[in-house]
């Protein structure tokens, strides 16, 4: 199998920025089977960033394609935990 493509989210992962990260993660998606969104830079996260993941993880099922984030840091499965999808959220870590 080869290595997924990675996108690297930075910085503010919020609604703030959503719009942005929505085309880079959409752009991304279209051109692969194996995404991996690596985390290990997101200094905020928010609802709107779980929202943004959890449409891009189903649109990738519905695809049969496959969606991860990697090396997610506290303040991203914080988000997650507090939208109640922690122990559903697609996580990894690099290997």
């Amino acid at each position: 199998m080869s290595e997924p493509f990675t996108v690297t989210l930075r910085g503010d992962c919020t609604v703030r920025t959503i719009g942005t990260l929505h085309g880079e993660v959409a752009a991304a998606l279209a051109s692969t089977t194996d995404l991996a969104l690596d985390c290990a830079a997101v200094e905020r996260a928010d609802i709107a960033f779980v929202q943004l993941v959890v449409a891009a993880a189903g649109t990738a099922e519905r695809q049969a394609r496959r969606l991860t984030l990697v090396d997610a840091p506290e303040v991203v499965r914080s988000a997650f935990a507090r939208a109640g999808l922690s122990a559903q959220a697609p996580f990894r870590h690099a290997a």
